[in-house]
C-alpha cells in the first residue's frame, strides 16, 4: 500500500477527529462555508472543511486515501456520463449542481435578491438594470463554454498516447499508425465540428441553464458580473463583492440545500446533548 501523502495527513492533523468534507481550494472553503452557515448552523462542530489543492486531489483523498471521507467537486467540464462515473467510484464524492462555486454569484435574479433595499432603489427597483448587461453578454460567453469543453475534451484524448506510454511499442508501422491517429485529433476540422456541435447544444439551453451549469462561472463572475456590479453601485472589484454578497442575508439556493443535505446524512449520528 502506498504512504498517506503529507496533505492527506496535514488536514487529518487539522480535523481533530472531525469528519473532513474535502473542496478544491481556499474560495471553496469561504464560499461554501458561507452557505453551508446559512443552512446548517453550526455545522463545524460536525466536520471540518479542507481544501484538497485541485479536483484530483479531492477525487483521490475520498476514492483512495480516505473513503470515509467526503468530497465536493465542481462539475466544471464534466458530462453526465463523467459524474455518473464519479458517483460510481464512491458514492461519498459529490459534484456540485452548477459549474463552480462562483457560478452562485451570476444569476442576476440571485444577486438581485441579495441586495439591500437601499442599493436596489439606486438602481431604480429595476431588475432589469442588473439584468440586462448581464444576459446581453452571455451568446459570447456561451461560445467560450463551448470551446473550453471541446478544448478540455481534446486535452484528455490528445495527450501522448498511451499505447506508446504504457508499454514497448517498436513496430515502426505500428507507431505510424497510432501518431496518425493523435494526429488527425488535433486538426482544425474535427476540432471546429465538435465546438459547433457542443454550442449548438448549449444554445438550446435557458439563461438560467447557461449561467448555473455551462458557462466557466470564475472568469463570467471577475470579467462581467463584478464589471456591472461596479459600474452600478460603484464597488471596488471581486473581492470586495464577495465579501457583501457573503455578509447579505441570503439564503443557501435550492441545489445547493439538497446537496447539503444528502452531505449531512452521510456524517455519523450526532450523540444527544446533554
Amino acid at each position: 500500500m502506498s504512504q498517506t501523502p503529507r496533505w492527506v495527513r496535514d488536514i487529518e492533523s487539522l480535523a481533530r477527529g472531525l469528519p473532513v468534507l474535502l473542496v478544491e481550494g481556499e474560495d471553496d472553503v469561504t464560499l461554501l462555508g458561507y452557505f453551508l452557515g446559512q443552512h446548517a448552523p453550526g455545522w463545524q462542530q460536525r466536520l471540518y472543511l479542507a481544501a484538497a489543492n485541485g479536483k484530483g486531489h479531492v477525487v483521490s483523498g475520498v476514492a483512495v486515501h480516505r473513503p470515509d471521507w467526503i468530497g465536493i467537486v465542481d462539475r466544471d467540464e464534466w458530462s453526465p456520463a463523467d459524474v455518473q462515473a464519479a458517483a460510481a467510484r464512491s458514492p461519498r464524492l459529490h459534484v456540485l449542481p452548477r459549474f463552480c462555486t462562483e457560478s452562485y454569484f451570476c444569476d442576476p435574479a440571485e444577486l438581485w435578491a441579495a441586495l439591500p433595499a437601499q442599493q436596489q432603489a439606486r438602481a431604480g427597483d429595476n431588475l432589469l438594470a442588473l439584468a440586462g448587461p448581464i444576459h446581453a453578454k452571455l451568446p459570447d460567453w456561451v461560445a467560450h463554454g463551448a470551446m473550453w469543453r471541446v478544448l478540455r475534451d481534446l486535452y484528455k484524448e490528445a495527450r501522448l498516447p498511451a499505447k506508446l506510454e504504457d508499454s514497448p511499442v517498436t513496430d515502426e508501422a505500428t507507431i505510424r499508425s497510432i501518431l496518425t491517429d493523435w494526429h488527425a485529433r488535433l486538426a482544425p476540422d474535427p476540432v471546429l465540428a465538435h465546438y459547433r456541435n457542443e454550442l449548438g447544444n448549449a444554445q438550446t439551453l435557458a439563461a438560467a441553464a447557461q449561467l448555473h451549469e455551462y458557462i466557466h462561472g470564475k472568469k463570467f463572475f471577475n470579467q462581467v458580473v463584478v464589471q456591472v456590479l461596479d459600474g452600478l453601485f460603484a464597488g471596488k472589484g471581486a473581492d470586495d463583492w464577495l465579501q457583501k454578497l457573503r455578509d447579505a442575508p441570503i439564503l443557501s439556493p435550492p441545489d445547493l440545500v439538497a446537496l447539503f443535505d444528502q452531505i449531512l446524512a452521510q456524517l455519523p449520528r450526532q450523540a444527544p446533548h446533554e
